[in-house]
C-alpha cells in the first residue's frame, strides 16, 4: 500500500479546556510549595523542621473539627452555649478560640517547647479519659485490668517525659500548669453556672448561628 494511500488522521487538538488549565496551574503550585516550604521552614527551625510539620498537621487536625465539636457539647451543655455561636452567621466561636490559641502557642514558644506541651497534655488527656472510663464499665463492658494497665503504662510515660525532657524546659512546665489550672477552673465554673440556672432552658434551647 503506498504511503500517500493512507488515510490522514486529523491532527491534535492544540488547545487546552479550563478544567485542564486550571488542574495543570494548581499542580505547579502545589509542587512548587512542597518543594520551597521545607526550606523555608528549615530556616526557622533547622533540625526540628520535622516537629514543625508535625505540629502544623496536628494544629489543622484540631481546628478542622472545632466548629462541629464546640456546637454538639454547647447542645448538650459541656460547653457554654457561647461556644456554639457564628459571629457574622459563618465565623465559629469554637474555631476562633481555638485558633487563636494556636497563635498564642506559636507565638510565645519555641517549636520544641510547642511539642512538648502538646505530647504532656495528650498524655494527661488520655490518662484522665481512662480513669474516667471505670464510671462507665458496666456500660461499655471494658476489661478493668486492660483499663488499669493503660492507665499505669500512660503515667510512667509522663513520669519518664516529665523527669527527662519537661524537667529542662521551665517555661514549657509553667505553660502546661497553666493550661490545666485554666481548664479546671473554666470547668467548675461553667458546672456551677450551669447547676445555678433553674429553668433557663435545656439542651435544645441552644441557638446555634446567633
Amino acid at each position: 500500500m503506498d504511503e500517500t494511500d493512507r488515510p490522514v488522521s486529523a491532527p491534535p487538538q492544540k488547545y487546552l479546556t479550563v478544567r485542564q488549565a486550571a488542574f495543570i496551574g494548581v499542580g505547579a503550585m502545589v509542587g512548587a510549595g512542597i518543594f520551597a516550604l521545607p526550606g523555608a521552614a528549615g530556616e526557622v527551625a533547622g533540625a526540628a523542621v520535622w516537629v514543625s510539620f508535625l505540629i502544623a498537621g496536628a494544629t489543622n487536625a484540631g481546628l478542622y473539627p472545632a466548629p462541629g465539636l464546640s456546637e454538639r457539647l454547647a447542645e448538650t451543655r459541656q460547653f457554654p452555649p457561647l461556644m456554639a455561636r457564628k459571629f457574622g452567621g459563618r465565623l465559629s466561636a469554637g474555631l476562633l478560640f481555638e485558633a487563636v490559641a494556636c497563635l498564642v502557642l506559636a507565638v510565645a514558644f519555641k517549636l520544641d517547647a510547642i511539642a512538648s506541651i502538646g505530647s504532656a497534655v495528650a498524655l494527661v488527656i488520655f490518662t484522665l479519659i481512662t480513669a474516667a472510663h471505670f464510671r462507665v464499665r458496666s456500660e461499655t463492658g471494658a476489661n478493668a485490668l486492660v483499663l488499669a494497665l493503660a492507665i499505669g503504662a500512660a503515667a510512667v510515660v509522663l513520669v519518664t517525659f516529665v523527669f527527662t525532657t519537661l524537667i529542662h524546659e521551665p517555661a514549657s512546665v509553667v505553660a502546661l500548669l497553666a493550661v490545666l489550672a485554666l481548664s479546671i477552673g473554666l470547668d467548675l465554673w461553667w458546672k456551677r453556672v450551669r447547676a445555678g440556672r433553674t429553668g433557663g432552658g435545656t439542651a435544645s434551647d441552644v441557638q446555634v448561628g446567633h
